[in-house]
């Protein structure tokens, strides 16, 4: 029986990662006999770590925000996240503001013009907490959708086909789309020959 036997390694040359007598689950065989050991199963091999290297640091666990929500970051558009922005700080101006509201309630000793026997606290604090429902912009995800469908109606007058909504956002933010099928499958070829920029052709 042929035995392997481990070559010396030459100076300057790379070390390599995997012996010359190991195969991978993934590979194909033509033809031909042979035996073999498994050394590791799972995410043990070395597709299992290439697994692991794509699906994150976590193991491919969904990432939770706040301790309950979905974190869900890691694929929202630019839109989305600008929006989630602008929700914080909307949120967090009107948090400020209604502090400052019931503070302001209390020292002037604010009363319910109803029972004016009720402390001024527990009032102040019914009116910060409607003035804080009250600046909740539920209505900015209904304007985005709308929008973002009537690019939907345009697009689909100039016979193109979309199918989610975020794909309206992403051509919408392009501004350069270079286009060519042919040459890149038959030919291989990746090296852009012309190009408009400024009012220049080039």
């Amino acid at each position: 029986a042929k035995t392997w036997k481990m070559k010396p390694k030459k100076d300057g040359e790379a070390e390599k990662l995997t012996p010359e007598n190991c195969c991978f689950s993934g590979c194909s065989v033509t033809n031909g006999k042979g035996k073999g050991i498994v050394i590791a199963t799972g995410m043990g091999t070395r597709i299992g770590r290439i697994a692991q290297l794509i699906a994150g640091d976590n193991g491919g666990k969904q990432k939770k925000k706040c301790f309950c929500l979905p974190d869900m970051s890691a694929n929202a558009t630019p839109l989305q996240n600008s929006l989630e922005k602008l929700g914080g700080r909307i949120g967090i101006m009107a948090i400020g503001v209604c502090v400052v509201i019931f503070i302001i309630g209390v020292a002037m000793d604010r009363t319910d013009p109803s029972n004016p026997d009720s402390p001024a606290w527990l009032y102040m604090i019914l009116i910060a907490v409607t003035l804080a429902v009250a600046a909740i912009p539920e209505g900015i995800p209904l304007c985005v959708t709308i929008s973002l469908s009537i690019g939907c109606k345009d697009m689909v007058s100039k016979n193109v086909l979309v199918r989610k909504l975020a794909a309206v956002e992403t051509l919408g933010s392009a501004s350069v789309i270079c286009s060519d099928k042919t040459g890149t499958l038959t030919e291989g070829k990746m090296t852009m020959v012309n190009m408009y920029a400024g009012g220049v052709d080039y």
